[in-house]
């Protein structure tokens, strides 16, 4: 059954747009990032601040990277 929710899935992905591929990939990033700065304000340890210092910052110049193909395409 799962295999089939997969597949529709998949099915539909195929069917979009990059422009709808490149908006839905930076919400994605958007929500990692609003997770980064959640664990960012809970750590308190040096090792897991550090870690989620730079997650936010991969996926900081990820958004960017993002934005400016979606700028591209347009």
């Amino acid at each position: 059954m799962a295999e089939i929710t997969k597949v529709k899935k998949y099915s539909r992905i195929r069917k979009m747009s990059e422009k709808d591929l490149l908006i839905k990939e930076i919400e994605d990033v958007r929500f990692l990032m609003k997770l980064a700065y959640f664990k960012l304000s809970a750590a308190s340890e040096n090792a897991l601040v550090e870690s989620a210092v730079l997650e936010l910052r991969s996926l900081e110049i990820k958004h960017a990277y993002l934005l400016n193909k979606l700028k591209e395409v347009d």
